[in-house]
């Protein structure tokens, strides 16, 4: 309420910028100028206390309807105690048919608010309340004679008809501020979309986007679930349902055939306890998620527009993320030996520059490299070669821990980078390489053996990436001349 003061105080005299706000500021206005240019009809009776006393409800009459719009709603207290004022104002004022001047401004301002079922009860509201002012009038002091009330209960016709319409109208500006509102998210997800390749930052802004749709279409609900053996498994929901809801739905029946990606009627009554009340559902198959259904309701009916959203939002999300995938595909792919499967060298320099870039990184370098490779090639042929390599590959995959990093640097040079392991243990490692690569290979022609000579350089403080790969090939070479198949270690 405090929150809405401040509005009040803020902005009573500008103008809002979305249509309904226009609208109830532009009636909360006249109904309060309405009851300024009748308070001095109030003021000339007769009597000076009914006068006072009705001058007085006016002024609680304006209360109420300030109330209303602070709050932004309409609420049942809030109708109670308009339709009491209006009585009193019947029974104080003579002739009581100058309360029309304030019942109409009120209706049109209270026609902007809730349901036409709630508008129809206040007109109602105010009729008992006129009924019972005109009950009271002869009571009032200064009340002699008729009291006109055939002219007053005349009116009630018009009341309802001036009701009707404000009702159209309003639901006019409301289904046209909520189609803005969605349009506008849409807008927003589809701007949000551009260059977007990151799944998680996709999956969220489709769940925003969900949100803020059910928000702008009146009891819309909706939940994303996939279809399982034990029941509906719910992964986000949107809209105002009565509480979390269970991680699993079931006796939710889907339905089978082809859709076409169009919503069918779902018989899913037991849903409505979870909800706001009784709903007519939907489901939605969602065209990127194997299994997935996005269940919507509403009460009496499902918006249609609100529906036409969902399934935009589950569209442009699909189509977002297969670009994520394709685009994680294509990275992994330019990071990746084609032939071996390992990292290649691009991956493996950048992975070295973060690794020396990181003053507390503890890491060292194995460079390996085949000996007498280029003999297999020759007599075997590249085939033989080729199988080679992803044999070896295969091997080293299997020495290493899970933490280091293989990687194919091209032709038969290969390099290990291993993190956060003392020296010693470094040097042990790069000898169960020697003896793994050592093994004879079965390849296409017949059983090939072929050694490895592999340089190992540690990083020390200072020290560059490029300076490390350096002294391990400066090593590597080391164990070449030493005679092969050994490991060297650089020593500065």
């Amino acid at each position: 309420m405090a929150a809405g003061a401040d509005r009040l105080r803020a902005r009573w005299w500008s103008r809002p910028a979305q249509l309904v706000e226009q609208t109830r500021w532009l009636f909360f206005l006249l109904a309060l100028l309405s009851a300024a240019l009748t308070f001095p009809a109030f003021t000339r009776q007769a009597e000076p206390v009914a006068a006072l006393l009705a001058a007085a409800v006016t002024g609680l009459l304006a209360l109420v309807w300030a109330h209303r719009y602070v709050t932004r709603r309409a609420a049942p207290t809030t109708d109670l105690a308009e339709a009491l004022l209006v009585g009193a104002i019947v029974a104080l004022t003579a002739p009581p048919t100058m309360v029309l001047g304030v019942a109409f401004p009120g209706l049109w301002f209270r026609a902007v608010y809730g349901s036409t079922r709630r508008a129809v009860l206040h007109c109602a509201l105010l009729v008992a309340g006129m009924v019972g002012g005109l009950a009271l009038w002869g009571a009032v002091p200064g009340h002699d004679g008729p009291s006109r009330g055939a002219e007053l209960l005349g009116c009630v016709p018009l009341m309802y008809a001036t009701m009707g319409g404000a009702r159209h109208l309003s639901n006019a500006l409301f289904a046209r501020e909520q189609a803005q509102r969605r349009d506008a998210a849409l807008a927003e997800f589809g701007r949000s979309m551009l260059g977007t390749l990151d799944r998680e930052e996709v999956i969220a802004a489709a769940t925003r986007t969900a949100e803020a749709v059910c928000a702008a279409t009146p009891g819309l609900v909706s939940v994303l679930v996939v279809d399982a053996p034990d029941g509906a498994h719910v992964l986000h929901s949107a809209g105002a349902w009565r509480g979390p809801l269970p991680p699993v739905l079931t006796g939710v029946r889907f339905p089978t055939g082809p859709s076409g990606g169009e919503p069918r009627p779902l018989g899913a009554t037991h849903l409505d306890a979870l909800a706001t009340g009784a709903c007519r559902w939907v489901a939605i198959p969602h065209p990127g998620l194997a299994g997935g259904w996005v269940l919507a309701g509403a009460p009496d009916r499902v918006a249609a527009e609100g529906v036409s959203a969902l399934r935009s939002i589950l569209n442009q999300s699909s189509l977002a993320l297969r670009n994520s995938e394709a685009h994680r595909a294509l990275a992994e792919q330019a990071r990746t030996d084609a032939l071996t499967g390992l990292a290649n060298r691009a991956a493996f320099t950048e992975a070295l520059e973060r690794a020396a870039a990181d003053p507390g990184a503890r890491f060292s370098v194995a460079f390996v490299d085949l000996d007498d490779f280029k003999v297999v090639n020759d007599v075997h042929g590249h085939a033989a070669g080729d199988e080679l390599l992803r044999r070896v590959a295969h091997r080293l995959r299997l020495a290493v821990r899970a933490g280091d990093l293989c990687a194919r640097l091209g032709g038969d040079e290969f390099a290990v980078l291993v993190r956060d392991l003392p020296d010693p243990d470094v040097s042990d490692l790069a000898g169960r390489l020697v003896e793994a690569l050592c093994e004879p290979v079965q390849v296409p022609g017949g059983s090939v053996r072929v050694g490895a000579s592999v340089g190992v350089a540690h990083h020390r403080p200072g020290e560059d990436a490029e300076q490390v790969v350096q002294h391990a090939d400066v090593a590597m070479y080391a164990a070449k001349a030493a005679g092969k198949n050994r490991v060297r270690v650089f020593t500065p």
